[in-house]
């Protein structure tokens, strides 16, 4: 079934969502949360907005992609959420551990230094009230552990995310 939506959303997403109409709610939703921040922040998304959001459009068919032939079950999932996890975990990343995590959530061609902030723009534009969304983070870690202060930092400053420390034994 082909539905004309290109008014509302860009031609990637339109081929996406005709391509894997079984994943449409999840695939959709992380095209509305790119019109969403679009529109909640009533200006023009920046080019590193842009990249950002073809980064988890891209991301986002991977999962589905991935879920999808392990189930003939419908799938419902967050891809922004999941991304968001990802990125703020990427905060910490080193070597090649956050090679590849670059390479799966597919952030070569998002500008590493404005990375993080951009995550913050898109969070911040949705957590408005009239958006009737909040997007809440935490990070749960090891008390055993001694993470670097720039991670714990950083973590609250781009995403919110306060640190709490637990006992996992």
């Amino acid at each position: 079934m082909k539905v004309d939506m290109s008014a509302k959303y860009s031609s990637l997403s339109v081929a996406v969502a005709t391509m894997f109409y079984r994943g449409a709610i999840m695939v959709l939703i992380a095209t509305v949360t790119s019109d969403a921040v679009a529109n909640a922040t009533a200006t023009e998304m920046t080019e590193q907005d842009e990249r950002l959001a073809s980064a988890n459009d891209k991301f986002a068919v991977d999962v589905y992609k991935q879920q999808a032939s392990a189930t003939d079950d419908n799938i419902f999932a967050s891809p922004l959420s999941i991304s968001v996890a990802l990125a703020m975990t990427y905060l910490g990343a080193r070597g090649q551990t956050k090679a590849q995590m670059k390479d799966v959530l597919h952030f070569a061609d998002v500008d590493e230094d404005q990375l993080h902030k951009s995550f913050s723009d898109i969070q911040s534009a949705l957590n408005k009230p009239e958006n009737n969304v909040y997007v809440a983070n935490s990070l749960f870690a090891d008390n055993s552990y001694k993470f670097l202060k720039e991670f714990t930092v950083n973590g609250l400053k781009y995403y919110g995310a306060k640190f709490k420390p637990v006992d996992f034994r």
